[in-house]
């Protein structure tokens, strides 16, 4: 039988070689979680209850959305809602029939009545967010004669700026847009009067929609939402209780992970001194 030739020989250490323990940068959360209890259970158990009666509350505000001649405004303004406050993931099956209505409706189809560029925008951005097929031609009649973008309003420079983040190759219109909208959106921070707003745009410049962690995000827009005059208070109350419970599982979870690696250090000192 032939040899392997040119492939490199590795050298197997020898059993009896000492093994050396490793000295690892201890963690600066130390035992903090295996002490750190967010809520009793007690509260736990009643926070869920409660939960589960909010979560069908929403969801029928979602039915009804869905089943009304809402305007389209309306829905995609629910949707992205639910999406930045996190509790989307509950609610999976009736968003997408939401977009599918938003896309084989003729009353919402690019070039209708909805000629707003925030709607245009939001709407690019939630579609495209979940796989549709949207073209980036839908931009292209918000362009003035210098072929840059003919609004001042933050709002809609927000909205433009998400959805051409969500850019592909070759759409050279939200390349475009990207550059123009981050310079004009610069510019105009300084001068904005809401200082909650400046913060909100300097937030978006730095990290787009798309970008962000999903629980550090609903945990930032929660508290924004809760200053809206327009909020639904069914909304934010199932927002913060989602939000609680799974900080009282992912707790829990870092507890049983900070026990299961303490035992595996001590494991790992009895077989280096024995």
């Amino acid at each position: 039988m032939g040899t392997c030739r040119g492939s490199p020989v590795l050298a197997l250490a020898s059993h009896d070689e000492e093994r050396k323990p490793r000295s690892y940068t201890p963690s600066i959360w130390g035992d903090f979680f295996l002490k750190h209890q967010p809520c009793t259970p007690s509260q736990l158990v009643s926070m869920k209850e409660r939960a589960r009666s909010k979560q069908e509350e929403v969801r029928q505000i979602l039915l009804d959305t869905i089943a009304a001649s809402s305007e389209l405004v309306h829905k995609l303004e629910l949707v992205d809602t639910l999406q930045r406050i996190g509790v989307d993931y509950h609610y999976k099956k009736e968003i997408d029939e939401l977009l599918r209505d938003v896309v084989h409706d003729p009353q919402h189809e690019e070039g209708c009545d909805d000629d707003e560029l925030y709607v245009v925008s939001l709407r690019f951005y939630l579609l495209r967010k979940h796989g549709y097929n949207v073209s980036s031609d839908v931009f292209v009649k918000f362009k003035d004669d210098c072929r840059n973008f003919a609004s001042n309003d933050v709002k809609c420079l927000l909205a433009l700026y998400d959805a051409a983040n969500l850019r592909t190759r070759g759409e050279e219109i939200l390349n475009s847009a990207v550059v123009f909208i981050r310079s004009r959106l610069q510019s105009m921070m300084k001068t904005l009067d809401d200082p909650e707003l400046a913060a909100e745009v300097e937030y978006t410049l730095e990290t787009p929609s798309y970008r962000r962690v999903e629980r550090v995000e609903a945990r930032r827009y929660i508290s924004l939402y809760e200053k809206k005059v327009t909020r639904n208070d069914t909304i934010l109350e199932f927002a913060k209780l989602d939000y609680n419970i799974l900080q009282a599982l992912y707790c829990e979870e870092l507890k049983v992970l900070t026990a299961w690696w303490k035992g595996l250090q001590s494991q790992a000192c009895e077989i280096c001194t024995g």
